[in-house]
């Protein structure tokens, strides 16, 4: 997954400047966080993650309350889109590393298991070890 960057030169008096600072890292980025929390925290978290996918529109049910808290109100819809978007793209591309780590764990786990030692082999073939190695 890759995730475009868009970077833009603001030109705005000092106000408009600060109002948006205000916005973005005062209100935003906590709203992003808390999302985040209330994702990992969800009672069917763990089942979202073995499943591969977080349900379509659970990050927005989950910011619809959040829209009313003092913390994170009076943003424009397009700061909570922002948000609830963010959210959902980081969850989904930790959800697939998650899921690509655990089959390479699966992969080598099932790797060791066919490995078998020196005694076990000798015990399975009912030959010398000798035999086995020059075979």
């Amino acid at each position: 997954m890759s995730q475009i960057t868009i970077q833009c030169r603001l030109v705005a008096n000092s106000a408009t400047r600060q109002f948006l600072w205000t916005l973005m890292a005062e209100r935003n980025t906590p709203l992003i966080n808390e999302l985040l929390e209330q994702v990992r925290l969800h009672p069917e978290f763990e089942t979202w993650r073995k499943k591969g996918s977080i349900p379509t529109g659970i990050v927005k049910q989950l910011c619809e309350p959040l829209k009313t808290d003092p913390r994170f109100n009076s943003q424009p819809s397009r700061f909570y889109m922002s948000a609830i978007a963010t959210v959902s793209y980081i969850f989904k591309s930790w959800i697939k590393l998650q899921q690509r780590l655990q089959r390479k764990l699966d992969g080598q786990t099932r790797w060791i298991s066919i490995l078998k030692s020196d005694e076990e082999l000798v015990e399975q073939s009912q030959s010398s070890l000798e035999s086995i190695r020059t075979k």
